[in-house]
Parts: C-alpha cells; structure tokens; sequence
C-alpha cells in the first residue's frame, strides 16, 4: 500500500511538472537586425546576446526594465564578456521599442548608460560602421 501511494505521488508529481508552461525565453534572448530580417538567437556569455550575424548595420535587442532605474547599453565583444571595441561602433543608442523616442544615443562608444522610462521597455541598438562587423559583437 505504502509503495502504490508512492507511485500515485510520483506519477501526479510528473504529470504536473508537464502541465506546467515552460519559462518563455527572455527578449534579451534574441537580437534582430535593424530592419528585423534577422534574428539571432545565441546565448553568448555573461547575460549577453550573440555573436550578432553580418550583412546589416544596426542590431538591437528589446528588454524589460524597472522604470526610474538606472541601467547599461552594451555592445561586447563576441564572446560576450568584454566590452567591444569602439573604433567599429558608430553609436549605441536606446529609444522604445517602437523607435518613436529616443533615451539615449551616443557615438563611439560600446557602453551607453540611461534611466529606465515610464514604459518599462528600452530597444538597446548598435550602429556598426560596417555590415560585417556583427560577428565580433554581442549585446547586452
């Protein structure tokens, strides 16, 4: 008897560790091109996104932030942990994520600080000084 209540437990436990809906990956999980053809969805290091892919100027991810709080846009290095070289950044920049204003922009630069806005949702953008620098990048 003891074993059969086990099995019950056991067999609910399972049935209810499925029926539970997986975390939906973050935004910051994939990074698009600026006209959206592409997305990369790769996990580099150190909470970053990437290596971004060739073939187009501008990469940004979109993420959730705590309104008022003062955070980071960073273009890193390929693996994903060190700040990426400014001589192929033309700028970084942050607006909404429907680009219809802007937060922060700044150029030459792999780091832009800014302040969360009201909406609580930023678009973290890097302007490369070439299509094919994305490979080197990540963002976060």
């Amino acid at each position: 008897m003891s074993f059969s209540t086990t099995l019950v437990a056991v067999a609910a436990s399972i049935v209810l560790a499925s029926a539970m809906p997986s975390a939906a990956l973050s935004s910051t999980l994939v990074a698009r091109s600026g006209d959206s053809s592409v997305e990369v969805a790769k996990r580099s290091g150190c909470g970053s996104t990437g290596p971004l892919g060739d073939g187009h100027f501008e990469w940004f991810i979109v993420t959730d932030c705590t309104p008022g709080a003062p955070m980071t846009c960073q273009a890193t290095d390929a693996s994903g942990c060190e700040p990426g070289r400014t001589n192929k950044i033309g700028s970084m920049e942050v607006d909404d994520p429907n680009d219809t204003f802007q937060v922060a922009k700044k150029s030459k630069t792999n780091t832009l600080p800014f302040v969360c806005p009201a909406g609580g949702e930023v678009r973290c953008q890097a302007n490369f000084n070439d299509r094919n620098d994305g490979p080197n990048y990540s963002l976060r």
